[in-house]
């Protein structure tokens, strides 16, 4: 997990719907309660804006905020099928069906960390966006391992958010850290590495 800073929220997300002039994320969420109300079921699905789904109006602005990682294991680059949205609070739990399309509660995920999370949430899960967020902090990275565990240094909660975090996202799953040790190795061999262009960048900075 890596910091990244949130950019501002698109203009399709808060232009004015023209029957109830509230922003659109915020008629999409009073919808989504509506349609959830009227049909425990009903499954929530991204629509429409001028042909085309409101999810792949903002796929771009969220990958360029992590500049084509995924914003929890900071995997890259993202491949077909990778590139999904995540709302970091859940769309099937009520408390949160208002921010079925909000800006801050979406976030661009790999295949592994969408599938780890599912529905799965807790206050305490770490956010890679909050103003206060930083790897070193919450975190410690193995290298020979190629592991990620709380930092022993950290407050009680703060390791317990890490520990929930790891959990939640799989982040000790044996593929992240092959890969890691995979990454480390070659950014130590190139004689000339582009940061950007790496797997799990924190392993660098």
């Amino acid at each position: 997990m890596r910091k990244f800073t949130r950019s501002d929220t698109p203009d399709v997300l808060l232009e004015s719907d023209a029957k109830t002039g509230k922003a659109r994320w915020q008629m999409y969420g009073e919808r989504y309660i509506q349609n959830r109300g009227n049909n425990p079921s009903f499954e929530f699905q991204w629509p429409q804006i001028s042909g085309k789904k409101l999810n792949q109006h903002l796929l771009p602005d969220l990958i360029a905020m992590t500049d084509d990682h995924c914003s929890y294991c900071d995997g890259f680059p993202l491949k077909r099928g990778d590139d999904t949205i995540d709302h970091f609070h859940p769309k099937t739990n009520p408390a949160f069906y208002s921010e079925v399309c909000k800006w801050e509660n979406l976030y661009i995920s790999c295949k592994h960390c969408q599938d780890s999370k599912v529905d799965q949430f807790e206050e305490e899960l770490l956010r890679p966006d909050d103003i206060e967020f930083h790897f070193n902090r919450y975190f410690i990275y193995d290298y020979i391992e190629h592991t990620i565990s709380p930092n022993p240094l950290a407050s009680v909660e703060e390791q317990y958010r890490a520990e929930r975090t790891i959990e939640i996202f799989d982040l000790k799953h044996k593929s992240l850290c092959i890969s890691r040790r995979h990454a480390y190795q070659r950014y130590n061999s190139d004689a000339d590495p582009v940061l950007s262009d790496y797997n799990f960048r924190f392993m660098f900075e």
